[in-house]
């Protein structure tokens, strides 16, 4: 087997693991309104359990009404939560997989609209991004947290649970009393390391005492928190091997708190940082507190894993976002499942999208958070598509069409498949794009879709072909503003730049600051190019994802990007740019200008089809321009909804 030590079981205490891949805990908010596991929560674990990982850790489970985080988080606490938890272990034990459940109390960071209308906490400190302060608990109520906790784990045993991770870290209140930011308590659960440490140890040692001596217990700690004022890395040492001592058998270790993106960028990685950008903290926790820990923080392939595990730099690997990307890349890896590994791009649309109260979603998996309603069965009525487009949207549908038994035929004018999505790669610290092209040439080489490269597709194509639809995803043109000068040879889109950035001059002005126009300046400038920003808005790179933009707002910084906003162009010459800011004129020196102001729906051969009496479907960029996201998860419900009800 290639990954020899990946797939290497793991015991402690009673507990074998059957490999050392385990799914990270990641809310999801798939949960009812009262905590309690339904159907479509139930699909999304047992999915990635069918997949081969050795255990699931579910998300943070709240261990009383005030603990809970938000709307979409399990419960248990009340005797109404049993039974879907029971059925939950039950599914994922019958797939082969072991299960730890995480409790957790989020204190300052809870939404009071779900937690009785109460924030609490170690001390009066509302969160970094907090509106509520919250009350700090008492010495009684401390003390009913921990009761809460430990029955919360003895329930857990008694529904089958395999272990049980304690959630002390991100910022939650375990976290919030173990940090003098957050507490400045003079009692004896504050002030000095030995006070701080005393609520995670009591937890701790209740837990224990509840589940007995043949479960293990897990403890999550940041390692650091990345906040001004917070605890330092040997203290969090200090608190590792307290918990030992105290009863846990395995450290989790993680960094950062979910307080606000500064500081969250480190629990959940952007693209911008590396892979295992976290396994530091894991080795030195594993050095001075010992074996075992867990390693987290964008290990998003098996080679990294199984290097890891062969250097003993950990004794288990975490995967969240990588499970959601493909719930089977450890089948894959081990063999065992056929296809090729479809990548996390670290794109955080998962974390956005839960962080707005809504059900998780992947952007390069439609079927995350879906998997109870596409079963994926093949067509009732096989039918002949043609696909005309081999971007995002295009190759999707494509892909999907094929699997599910319809015949398909896949138009592109260029030499390659991908779309934009080579563009897109271009920029720093976008390469992981080129992932998602690899994995639809991969799937399309296993598949039955004739693939038609470097041919123009036009509505003669059809001619002498019975089809039954016709899905265009022909992408987007740039659009160019109605502005004197606009259509002149030096005026080019950031699409042409960064196809080609030899056809510019060295001072460009790039209009358009939002995340197309900081990328592609933060590109020029790497070319060695002079860049100025220019943004109508009072700010830039507004629609980035929050932990992205702040490490490209920190690079255009550096690079020493002029940026100007509130800023309105008027007019393009020859050797500058008129642009009104503030309501005075400003004249810009420039070789070339790189348009970044948004595409327009290329829909130009859906409406010659149409008027030809086609059924044609639209998706992607030609149906709206949006995002990988939105492509790819039309591309995939086109064929799941709209081409199975098109009887």
């Amino acid at each position: 087997m290639p990954y020899s030590r990946l797939f290497e079981s793991f015991k402690v205490r009673n507990l074998v693991i059957p490999n050392r891949i385990l799914m990270a805990p990641m809310g999801n908010n798939l949960s009812g309104a009262d905590g309690i596991v339904t159907p479509r929560t139930r699909a999304y674990y047992l999915e990635r359990a069918r997949g081969g990982v050795g255990m699931i850790i579910t998300e943070a489970v709240a261990v009383n009404l005030t603990g809970r985080h938000r709307a979409g988080s399990l419960c248990l606490f009340d005797s109404a939560h049993e039974d879907g938890m029971r059925r939950l272990v039950e599914d994922i034990h019958h797939a082969g997989s072991k299960v730890a459940i995480q409790l957790n109390h989020a204190g300052r960071l809870v939404d009071p609209e779900v937690s009785a209308g109460r924030v609490v906490g170690p001390s009066e400190i509302p969160a970094l991004l907090g509106k509520a302060l919250p009350s700090p608990l008492s010495v009684r109520e401390i003390q009913e947290t921990v009761s809460d906790f430990a029955r919360a784990a003895q329930m857990a045993v008694v529904l089958g649970f395999d272990a049980v991770e304690i959630h002390g870290a991100h910022g939650y209140l375990i976290h919030q009393f173990f940090s003098p930011r957050s507490n400045q308590r003079k009692d004896q659960y504050g002030g000095s390391l030995k006070g701080r440490m005393r609520f995670s140890l009591e937890i701790v040692k209740s837990v224990r005492q509840s589940v007995g001596n043949h479960l293990p217990i897990i403890f999550r700690i940041s390692a650091e928190e990345y906040e001004e004022g917070g605890y330092s890395l040997a203290e969090a040492i200090s608190l590792g091997k307290a918990l030992r001592d105290a009863g846990v058998d395995i450290l989790h270790v993680s960094a950062g708190t979910t307080e606000r993106p500064q500081s969250s960028l480190y629990t959940i990685q952007p693209q911008a940082l590396p892979e295992g950008c976290l396994i530091q903290f894991a080795e030195k926790f594993r050095k001075e507190v010992g074996p075992p820990v867990i390693g987290v923080g964008r290990i998003a392939s098996p080679e990294f894993a199984e290097r890891l595990l062969m250097e003993n730099r950990v004794d288990l690997v975490a995967s969240g976002r990588g499970l959601l990307a493909d719930p089977q890349w450890p089948k894959k890896a081990a063999g065992k499942t056929k296809g090729p590994i479809r990548r996390c791009l670290a794109c955080n649309r998962c974390v956005e999208t839960i962080t707005n109260q809504n059900p998780i979603v992947c952007c390069v998996n439609p079927l995350t958070g879906n998997e109870a309603r596409f079963p994926l069965k093949k067509a009732s009525r096989p039918k002949k598509i043609v696909l005309v487009g081999a971007g995002p949207a295009g190759l999707e549908a494509a892909c999907t069409a094929a699997a599910l038994g319809h015949r398909v035929s896949l138009y592109e004018k260029e030499s390659r498949i991908g779309g934009q999505l080579w563009d897109a790669a271009v920029p720093p610290n976008k390469a992981l794009l080129q992932n998602l092209i690899k994995y639809y040439e991969s799937r399309l080489a296993q598949s039955d879709v004739e693939v038609h490269l470097e041919e123009e597709f036009t509505q003669k194509t059809l001619q002498g072909q019975t089809v039954d639809a016709v899905i265009l995803a022909t992408g987007s043109c740039a659009t160019r503003p109605s502005i004197p000068g606009v259509n002149q040879p030096h005026v080019l889109t950031a699409r042409d730049v960064l196809a080609d950035p030899s056809t510019t001059g060295e001072r460009i002005v790039v209009v358009g600051g939002g995340w197309v126009g900081c990328e592609t300046a933060e590109f020029l400038a790497h070319e060695g190019k002079t860049v100025r920003l220019i943004e109508m808005l009072d700010d830039i790179a507004l629609d980035a994802e929050p932990r992205t933009r702040i490490l490209l707002l920190q690079r255009l910084a550096r690079l020493g990007i002029e940026i100007t906003t509130g800023c309105k162009l008027k007019s393009i010459g020859r050797d500058d740019i008129a642009a009104e800011v503030e309501g005075r004129e400003l004249k810009i020196p420039v070789d070339t200008v790189v348009l970044a102001v948004g595409c327009r729906a290329n829909t130009e051969l859906e409406i010659k089809l149409k008027a030809g009496h086609y059924k044609v479907y639209t998706i992607g960029d030609c149906r709206d321009p949006a995002n990988i996201k939105e492509a790819v998860h039309q591309g995939f419900r086109v064929i799941c909804e709209c081409l199975e009800t098109d009887d």
